[in-house]
C-alpha cells in the first residue's frame, strides 16, 4: 500500500444535534506497474453523538488488538520453528503431522499447513484422515477444517 489515511467523515445536519459523524480510510494501492487504485471505505457509519462514535472505535480498537495477537503468536511460531527445524518437506507425512499436531493455536496450525507445497499438504491430509482419530484433538481440528478440493485448511 502506498498511502493510507483515516478521516472523518461529517454529514452536517440542520443544527448541531443532527450532525453525524464517521470514519472512512482512504487507500491508494499501485499495482506495480503504471495504473494506482484509490478509494475510500466507510469504517464506522456516521453516528450522531460522540458516545456512538466512541463505542464503534473501541470495537474496532479491540479487533485490531486481536488481529495483533494472532499475527504475534504466528511471528513467535516463526521463531520457533526456526530454532526447531519446523516442518522440513523431505520429512515423512508422519513426522509433519507429529510436528503440526504440538501446534496449540488452530491458526498457527491453519498457517504451517497451508505454507507447504500442494502436493505434500494433500499426502499429510491422506495421512491424518486415514491413520489419525478425526474426533478430538488436532485432528478434529484439522479434519473440520480441511478442504479436500482446494487442499487447504480455512
Amino acid at each position: 500500500m502506498k498511502d493510507k489515511k483515516l478521516t472523518l467523515e461529517i454529514e452536517k445536519g440542520v443544527d448541531e444535534k443532527n450532525a453525524k459523524v464517521g470514519v472512512s480510510v482512504n487507500v491508494e494501492v499501485a499495482d506495480g506497474k503504471e495504473s494506482t487504485l484509490s478509494g475510500s471505505v466507510l469504517l464506522v457509519e456516521k453516528c450522531s453523538s460522540y458516545e456512538i462514535l466512541q463505542k464503534e472505535v473501541s470495537r474496532i480498537k479491540e479487533e485490531l488488538d486481536v488481529l495483533l495477537e494472532k499475527s504475534r503468536r504466528l511471528f513467535e511460531a516463526e521463531v520457533g520453528e526456526e530454532k526447531s527445524q519446523g516442518v522440513n518437506e523431505d520429512m515423512s507425512v508422519k513426522e509433519i503431522w507429529d510436528f503440526l499436531s504440538m501446534i496449540k493455536d488452530p491458526e498457527v496450525l491453519l498457517v504451517k499447513f497451508n505454507s507447504m507445497s500442494r502436493q505434500k499438504r494433500f499426502e499429510v491430509a491422506d495421512y491424518v484422515l486415514s491413520h489419525c482419530n478425526v474426533f478430538s484433538g488436532p485432528a478434529s481440528i484439522f479434519s473440520m477444517r480441511y478442504n479436500s478440493e482446494e487442499g487447504v485448511m480455512e
